[in-house]
């Protein structure tokens, strides 16, 4: 073997920006490219030029792509966090083979076909290695994501839950003490709603170290805003009523929102359900008004308010109160942001403490691509 590579390793470390600006100008076109600036998009390309002329000059396959030494894992981590898709990750190791390509033919380089395998190898390496950690790094995320929709899922099933438990109690009480047979029914349906419950709480408890952000697919549409607001309140009536809470409907009987019913409804029970615990014996009112965007809504309280401190982190996930007697899992109101954010709306809330709460929220008018 000749030292054309210790040669070629020097013509690269001499052509270095145009190394890179080959690169950049390929990489560019990319989609997942489109939005990225200037730190984001090079990365950590410059230093695996710098390594790959190293393992050039040192004829060494591997230098480059040694896992923990070598740029390309941190590089396969950076390009899923930002949005590029594994395709995208390939290619753009490609566009630097193209650039060295260039290099050689313009300096009048000539390599045997050996001489040509190694450097491939060193650009193949640092592939197999970004492309690995990207793959993985996905399927960790993925795994995360249902990890937090099933966590969220089983809390909302909680509201729902304590509104049977308790409709099941009030019907209970009605029977008269001869029906045995049904007193025992109802008995048996308590206790099986007890174990329903249980298993909600440890599923929470497990789930409550889950950091990460889970993508809604909505199903919006047209629809009369009042009757979905006066059904959820039907369905969480056993619920306010035990907790002595007066609410009202104040949304206008002619107001059009253009949204996910279901998601939307999960949204507001989860203001109502938040509600009920710092206001029992209170008031709580629904309302919204039509936007030149869309609609914008409210949840408001008579309860015992917001401390200032807590206001910037009240939707952050596990963000609860310090009262134990009012303390939840810190979900429900993330949920309620998750699902405004999916439509394209945003939340808010003012309060000031002894003076209850309002919490706002805006949801667009849907304009199709």
């Amino acid at each position: 073997m000749t030292d054309q590579l210790a040669i070629f390793a020097i013509v690269l470390h001499e052509h270095k920006a145009v190394l890179f600006a080959r690169w950049q100008a390929g990489v560019s076109e990319l989609p997942g490219a489109a939005d990225l600036k200037g730190p984001a998009l090079r990365d950590h390309i410059p230093e695996f030029i710098d390594e790959m002329i190293a393992a050039i000059g040192h004829r060494n396959e591997a230098v480059a792509g040694c896992k923990g030494a070598g740029s390309p894992p941190e590089h396969g981590v950076q390009r899923l966090a930002v949005g590029f898709d594994i395709k995208e990750v390939v290619i753009e190791y490609n566009v630097l083979r193209g650039a060295v390509h260039h290099v050689a033919e313009h300096a009048g380089i000539t390599l045997t076909a050996q001489e040509w395998q190694i450097v491939h190898h060193i650009i193949d390496d640092a592939i197999a290695w970004a492309v690995d950690t990207f793959a993985r790094e996905q399927a960790l995320e993925l795994q995360r994501r249902r990890e937090e929709h099933f966590a969220f899922v089983a809390h909302d099933v909680r509201t729902p839950l304590s509104a049977i438990a308790l409709t099941v109690e009030l019907m209970a009480d009605d029977l008269s003490p001869s029906a045995h047979e049904s007193v025992d029914m109802f008995q048996a349906l308590q206790r099986n709603v007890k174990r329903i419950d249980e298993l909600i709480r440890r599923v929470l408890e497990e789930q409550k170290s889950v950091e990460t952000t889970e993508g809604m697919r909505l199903i919006r549409r047209d629809m009369d805003f009042w009757p979905l607001v006066h059904q959820l309140l039907q369905d969480l009536r056993p619920v306010t009523e035990a907790a002595r809470i007066m609410v009202s409907n104040k949304v206008p009987r002619h107001l059009v929102v253009n949204a996910d019913a279901g998601l939307l409804a999960r949204a507001l029970q989860n203001l109502v359900s938040n509600a009920v615990k710092f206001a029992p014996g209170g008031k709580i009112e629904i309302g919204a008004r039509e936007t030149a965007d869309g609609i914008e809504c409210w949840v408001r309280d008579d309860g015992v308010g917001i401390a200032p401190e807590r206001l910037d982190r009240i939707f952050d996930k596990l963000e609860t109160d310090v009262d134990p007697t009012r303390a939840g899992f810190g979900l429900g109101l993330a949920i309620f942001r998750q699902i405004v954010e999916a439509h394209g709306g945003r939340t808010s809330v003012e309060s000031h403490p002894g003076d209850g709460a309002t919490f706002l929220f805006t949801i667009p008018r849907h304009v199709l691509d």
